[in-house]
């Protein structure tokens, strides 16, 4: 999940699960972007800005608030969705059906004989094609290609056989690429994502993510607006953990 407040920074813990932090804590309700939430402690895992992770009433945990570690007023809220590239880059994005249903009948064959069943498996098989595949872990880190300079090959790996050079993933067709989560099921982006900018090639041919720091990934929109400040807290509040307790 890319910062809306610290360009590129990349939150890898998204799961549902109350973090170790908010445990045994006192959590306020609060009015975020329209939807009542608890707000949790400061995370202090995170030193970018301050982080307040959000809960629904069973609960889950559903997004996170991030605070301007200078001006606290400064704020933005992200939140988890279906779809994990809408997760990843705070988009309205839906899930289709899977990968295999838009293939024809005997390139589906073939990679169930030949055991191309990973999004990665059979994206190695496309590099020689216009198709692609993407993972949200390639919007994060561009997948480096080797390219043989005798045979014109390219692969994930670098063999020994051939005489390579690297180069980024490059994505010839923009009808031809999937976006497809581990399980290969498609997910389809809205008209106005900013996923195919960040599909462009740079100029010096790798993705700007490849360039950053591990926690400095991508490149959030600028077209971004900030959320409305959330209102006050409400005065009842509620133990975390007892929630989570059996009656």
């Amino acid at each position: 999940m890319f910062s809306r407040l610290t360009p590129g920074f990349v939150y890898n813990d998204i799961s549902s699960d109350i973090t170790e932090n908010d445990l045994d804590v006192v959590a306020d309700t609060w009015d975020m972007d329209g939807r009542e939430v608890y707000r949790g402690t400061r995370d202090p895992r995170y030193t970018h800005a301050n982080v307040y992770w959000l809960y629904d009433d069973t609960l889950e945990r559903v997004g996170c608030a991030e605070h301007d570690v200078q001006d606290h007023a400064k704020m933005q809220v992200l939140w988890f969705r279906d779809s994990e590239f809408g997760t990843l880059l705070q988009e309205d994005w839906t899930v289709d059906d899977d990968l295999w249903s838009k293939l024809p009948r005997h390139v589906f064959d073939r990679c169930l004989n030949e055991g191309w069943t990973t999004p990665e498996s059979f994206l190695e098989h496309c590099l020689q094609g216009p198709v692609r595949v993407v993972t949200p872990s390639m919007l994060v880190k561009r997948p480096v290609v080797y390219v043989c300079s005798k045979c014109g090959r390219k692969s994930f790996k670098d063999r020994e056989t051939c005489e390579t050079t690297q180069c980024a993933l490059d994505f010839p067709d923009k009808q031809k690429v999937f976006f497809v989560d581990t399980d290969c099921m498609v997910h389809v982006p809205p008209s106005d994502s900013r996923v195919w900018l960040m599909l462009q090639p740079h100029d010096d041919g790798s993705s700007a993510q490849e360039q950053a720091p591990v926690e400095l990934l991508g490149s959030p929109s600028q077209a971004q607006r900030s959320p409305p400040a959330p209102s006050p807290p409400h005065v009842t509040p509620l133990s975390v953990e007892q929630a989570h307790s059996p009656q």
